[in-house]
């Protein structure tokens, strides 16, 4: 008997192409290898990318023009230039074409696919990937947007849309975490629509094992490797006050920090820090590298940090960063959130600190007195935990069923 196969239509709020692991992998690869069929809906990254039907991993992408300037005008025209192709592309789509019609982290179609999409007779499924509604209000309120007023007003509005509308028509929710599927239950979602999809990822992204089981110099310097965005709202002047610490109790160690941000005010801010703490020497900024290059940077490094302050709207995240260090081996220290301590405690890969800088400081400390082997045990049991419950192609399994049984319920 030939096993069901569907075809999602989906509406992906990052732009063409996008390298996200959890929609690149997960939805353009795995997925589509067991005998599915993804459409994704995209805006263009850049002014001069192509737009129209564009093919991506075998898969069909619709790409919408965009606006890359950085003016506020811009930035408006770049959003009603995304709304307007996502509105063309559901409007001539038949109930036909599709099992269902999937969207990620956007709220304006979202919420037409909601009042349209049972009227039509599709299926609507919305995945949630952050609590975008929470992260606009407090970036309009600690001062960390640049333009705090549409900060304030998309907030608000996301969160009516999302709350009010999206999450109670739905047919399903994948989010990113069980502590996001609490955080909604609290809103009057229904939990029993919401299925929490961790992150994960490419089985070809965990390394070999043994790598760093060699004998090293003990007066070596550690490098201390953190990989991801430098938005102002994760607080990374942590890492910098956690390195002045160290150095100042004469541990050898550099911060590496492999990623970027939007315009490079991040970046010059952190620098500016660093400065100020006296570890501008002893701080590397890559800025964004292509994924192989990045995760090679990291690789290269003794031990990983996982820094994720303690606000409500990072509480419900599902860390990539944790997962991607596992899988490269190597041992981590993060701080107390949900998801980082369930994960650690269940790979013993690392160790789980309070949010601060002399606990991340501590934390170092006491992984650099355990000496490389006990740091390669640790990491080996990271990527051993990664094989066997966070490759996407184990997410995907799991996934592909879930969506069979959504698909095969009769519409409410």
């Amino acid at each position: 008997m030939t096993a069901p196969v569907f075809r999602l239509l989906f509406f992906v709020r990052e732009t063409y192409p996008t390298f996200r692991p959890d929609v690149e992998v997960l939805f353009a690869e795995e997925l589509p290898s067991r005998g599915h069929q993804i459409d994704f809906v995209m805006q263009a990254g850049r002014d001069t990318d192509g737009v129209g039907q564009h093919i991506w991993h075998g898969q069909t992408v619709w790409v919408g023009a965009t606006d890359c300037g950085g003016g506020f005008v811009s930035r408006l025209r770049r959003q009603w230039l995304g709304i307007r192709h996502d509105v063309r592309v559901f409007m001539r789509t038949r109930a036909a074409q599709y099992a269902a019609v999937q969207v990620r982290d956007k709220f304006v179609i979202g919420a037409l696919v909601a009042l349209a999409a049972r009227r039509r007779g599709i299926k609507f499924i919305y995945w949630l990937s952050f609590p975008e509604p929470e992260s606009q209000l407090a970036r309009a309120r600690d001062g960390t947007a640049r333009y705090p007023l549409m900060n304030l007003v998309r907030g608000k509005v996301f969160g009516w849309l999302l709350y009010r509308l999206i999450l109670p028509r739905c047919d399903h929710a994948f989010v990113q975490s069980e502590q996001m599927r609490r955080d909604l239950a609290e809103h009057g979602i229904d939990p029993g629509k919401l299925t929490p999809v961790p992150m994960g990822v490419a089985t070809a992204d965990i390394r070999s094992a043994g790598r760093r089981s060699g004998v090293v110099n003990a007066d070596a310097l550690l490098t201390l490797a953190y990989l991801g965005t430098l938005d102002a709202q994760r607080r990374l002047e942590v890492l910098l006050e956690m390195l002045a610490l160290l150095r100042q109790q004469g541990h050898k160690v550099r911060l590496l920090m492999v990623g970027g941000d939007e315009d490079g005010q991040d970046r010059v801010r952190l620098e500016r820090s660093a400065e100020h703490f006296g570890v501008l020497r002893d701080l590397e900024i890559t800025g964004f590298l292509p994924r192989d290059i990045a995760l090679a940077r990291i690789e290269d490094a003794d031990i990983c940090l996982s820094p994720f302050f303690p606000a409500p709207v990072l509480r419900s995240t599902s860390p990539t960063k944790l997962v991607e260090y596992l899988a490269l081996g190597c041992p981590v220290i993060a701080n107390d959130h949900p998801e980082q301590r369930r994960v650690l405690k269940d790979s013993r890969a690392g160790v789980c600190v309070p949010w601060g800088a002399r606990y991340f400081a501590r934390g170092v400390a006491w992984l650099a007195a355990r000496g490389p082997t006990v740091r390669w045990q640790m990491g080996e049991s990271g990527r051993q935990w990664v094989l066997a419950h966070r490759t996407y192609a184990t997410i995907a399994a799991e996934l592909e069923q879930k969506y069979l049984r959504i698909l095969a319920e009769p519409r409410a």
